[in-house]
């Protein structure tokens, strides 16, 4: 017994050294890993910034600045699109590259190839800024960055190095992304420039509405809709019914059968046979023929619609070059199993002028009453109120230029603000704070400006002949993936 217990005390003896040495060693192993992983966070920021990631135009992009421009990308997506993210599949709380974007493609790959077309373009208008000798401070518009940046890490609750590593990417830092955010600055500058340059003549804009009238015209017209009165339950127009099995199966006396058959027509509703249909149409084409002759008096008015915005069924006749005041007619829709009795009435330019105007949102510190009556109080007049703007508005990117607003219009307009800049009575220097949906704007009228339909043929005349632009000086622009980091390029 002795013995045994000598020989257990030396057996455990033996287990606990062997167990300090296990521990030891994880504890050597486990410390290892940690320097390792401290000594590689300079390393690997050392190659975010200077390794080359991808090559644009023969131009080095690392890391950081890869990252930016991909960020920029994701966000304004998001942003532009972010009630119709779920209809798309995407859930950005999650993991982008494990969620399809399309059968070749993740959502991450998606955005990188955004984001290298992004730089692609960036690098070529910088390339043809340089070369035009153009130049631009950016001194101003990059402070006033530095403090939106400041404001919304504030907002969001984090220190400003967090929010910037959030919103542009894991090794960005205000000092690292400074050369890429004033690089856009000038090149939006020159980009403008460049649209302006290409602004077309009075000229080209009455040409290409000539050439185009049916999409700027607005007409008035008047319309009845005649609906076919479709049958709710069979008719001796409907559809013979086959007897199947389930019909004659149940109780002895066929009760099970029946209460199963009153059911099912409890549950769907009745879809009328093609012969039911052709009926209902008939008579509604006979009471849609009465509502023509009526129609110019009786009709539901619609004033000032374009083309884009008229029924398609009823819009090639209305906007026919043909067609004259009091003509009328009957459209068939089968789709919706009605017909529409429409008097046509006019068609026109609408030449309602925009407007142009200064806009303070006020931040919590003044209310719009306030701002009015301090404007009141000094000069009164535009340029103070410019200056109002850039001491208390929350848009910061109105600050610059004091809150001005040229050749705005009554589309995507609330009503409230509409209303009041299109008062046929309104006059330069007025201005009234106005609150719509917990916002506040404090508006200063300027005057009157070309009407809406000019502009939108400018804005489409320049926007063709930017994309035709953009196209042109990325033609040659190459992309070279060294380390095979683009998924999407294989």
């Amino acid at each position: 017994k002795y013995d045994r217990k000598v020989q257990k005390r030396k057996e455990e003896k033996e287990k606990e050294k062997k167990e300090e040495r296990i521990s030891t060693a994880i504890g050597i192993v486990v410390l290892v890993a940690l320097v390792c992983l401290v000594a590689s966070f300079p390393i690997r920021t050392y190659l975010a910034t200077h390794e080359t990631y991808v090559v644009v135009n023969g131009e080095a992009v690392n890391k950081v600045e890869f990252d930016y421009q991909y960020n920029l990308t994701k966000n304004n997506y998001i942003t532009q699109y972010g009630s119709y993210l779920t209809y798309f599949g995407l859930d950005t709380s999650k993991d982008l590259s494990t969620q399809m974007y399309s059968d070749t493609l993740t959502w991450q790959d998606y955005f990188e190839q955004n984001a290298v077309e992004s730089l692609k373009q960036n690098k070529a208008l910088m390339a043809e800024a340089k070369a035009a000798g153009f130049t631009y401070d950016t001194t101003d518009e990059y402070n006033t960055f530095k403090e939106t940046i400041k404001t919304s890490a504030a907002s969001a609750g984090i220190s400003e190095k967090e929010y910037v590593r959030s919103i542009y990417g894991s090794y960005a830092t205000m000092g690292r992304i400074e050369e890429y955010v004033k690089n856009d600055m000038v090149m939006n500058a020159y980009y403008q420039k460049l649209q302006e340059d290409n602004a077309p003549s009075d000229d080209e804009i009455q040409s290409y509405y000539e050439e185009n009238k049916a999409t700027y015209d607005s007409v008035d017209y008047r319309l009845t809709t005649i609906e076919a009165d479709l049958p709710t339950e069979p008719t001796e127009l409907a559809d013979p019914v086959e007897e199947t099995a389930a019909d004659t199966t149940g109780t002895t006396d066929g009760t099970a059968a029946t209460d199963a058959t009153a059911s099912d027509s409890t549950d769907t509703a009745y879809q009328p046979s093609d012969a039911e249909i052709a009926k209902a149409m008939e008579d509604a084409k006979v009471l849609a023929d009465d509502a023509e002759q009526t129609v110019a008096k009786d009709g539901e008015a619609h004033e000032n619609e374009k083309k884009s915005s008229v029924n398609y069924l009823i819009s090639d006749w209305l906007f026919d070059d043909a067609r004259k005041a009091g003509d009328t007619t009957v459209i068939t829709n089968d789709n919706s199993h009605c017909y529409y009795a429409v008097a046509f009435e006019k068609r026109y330019l609408d030449e309602t002028p925009s407007a142009d105007v200064r806009v303070i949102i006020p931040t919590e510190d003044k209310t719009g009453e306030e701002i009015l009556e301090e404007w009141k109080n000094g000069a009164a007049t535009e340029d103070s109120f410019a200056e109002l703007c850039k001491k208390y508005t929350q848009d910061t990117s109105a600050v610059e230029n004091g809150g001005l607003f040229e050749q705005v219009t009554k589309t995507g307009m609330t009503e409230e603000l509409s209303n009041w800049i299109f008062d046929t009575s309104r006059q330069a220097g007025d201005t009234v704070a106005i609150t719509v949906s917990d916002t506040t704007y404090v508006l200063y009228y300027i005057g009157q400006d070309q009407p809406e339909w000019k502009i939108n043929i400018k804005n489409t005349l320049v926007s063709d002949t930017m994309s035709q632009h953009m196209q042109d000086i990325t033609a040659d622009v190459t992309v070279e993936d060294p380390k095979g980091k683009l998924n999407y390029l294989k």
